[in-house]
């Protein structure tokens, strides 16, 4: 599949990104997205040193100081901290030639940081903070961030994408989930601006959770999405699984009209051997619609 990309994700939380692009080029990978679940580095010359197309995702590279990346974030240290790794992160883009980066849009609530379950690999979130959380103020503050961003990314000619948010058991402290938060955002940019990656676990919890029709959402924004993180879960937890044969989720990844976006398998705690599967699978279904044709 042309674009096809792998998310360095798939190695255990706070192991070093070296060992993940060390098994992705041994598995004969040739483009991976730089994930966030890594341990702190201080140099990642290493990086020259591979021939992968990169992309680059939200935290990464990971700063010595951990925190959760909100850009509207009502504290305003937490925000400034956000946005100056945003910049950090297309730096590094400009760097090692990066071909996107993509980031998250922000959290109505600041998460007190990731679970540690392996069924689900959303944020812990503190119930408290929704007392006095605004959604029009996090919005607010989420633009203007996004402002800055927009410009900084065009002065430095990187490709930036904002990731679809979604959550059924939490869906009241995020942002960026529900068809009309996309219309506000495409009427404030153009899709030169800044894209969206389809986050398609997300999609299915906050379709799940809202009650919209996920072919009309995709359809909705269709013209700004540049790149896929694709995963399975059961509609109720972000558990991030491999992709199975038979799923709903097909139709969009093997759509004509995106043949051009990236594919990015975003897998947790899942074994290289079960990446390359799960890559036969896709090269499987895209052969069976061209003999189809």
């Amino acid at each position: 599949m042309t674009n096809l990309s792998v998310s360095t994700t798939f190695v255990p939380d706070g192991r070093p990104l070296q060992e993940a692009l060390e098994l992705c080029k041994e598995a004969g990978v040739q483009s991976v997205e730089i994930g966030s679940n890594h341990c702190y580095e201080e140099s990642y010359g290493y990086l020259s040193v591979y021939d992968f197309e990169y992309l680059v995702h939200n935290y990464f590279p990971i700063p010595q100081k951990s925190f959760v990346l909100n850009i509207a974030s009502f504290d305003e240290i937490i925000r400034t901290m956000s946005i100056k790794h945003i910049k950090r992160a297309i730096d590094l883009c400009e760097k090692i030639n990066a071909k996107l980066y993509s980031f998250h849009p922000g959290f109505l609530t600041d998460p007190k940081g990731s679970n540690n379950t392996n069924s689900n690999f959303d944020f812990q979130w503190d119930e408290n903070q929704l007392s006095v959380s605004n959604f029009k103020k996090a919005k607010e503050l989420m633009y203007n961030a996004l402002d800055e961003v927009v410009d900084y990314a065009e002065s430095k000619k990187i490709n930036i994408a904002i990731e679809t948010e979604g959550s059924l058991n939490k869906k009241d402290h995020l942002l960026m989930q529900q068809p009309k938060e996309y219309e506000e955002f495409m009427g404030k940019y153009s899709n030169s601006d800044i894209g969206i990656n389809l986050n398609i676990g997300h999609l299915n919890l906050a379709a799940n959770a809202f009650g919209f029709n996920r072919f009309d959402f995709i359809n909705l924004i269709q013209n700004y999405i540049v790149a896929m993180e694709l995963s399975h879960n059961d509609g109720v937890e972000d558990q991030h699984l491999p992709l199975q044969a038979n799923a709903w989720y097909w139709e969009i990844i093997l759509d004509p009209y995106f043949e051009s976006v990236y594919k990015i398998l975003e897998f947790r705690n899942t074994q290289i051997s079960d990446i390359v599967k799960n890559i036969k699978l896709i090269q499987e279904k895209e052969n069976a619609v061209s003999v189809s044709k």
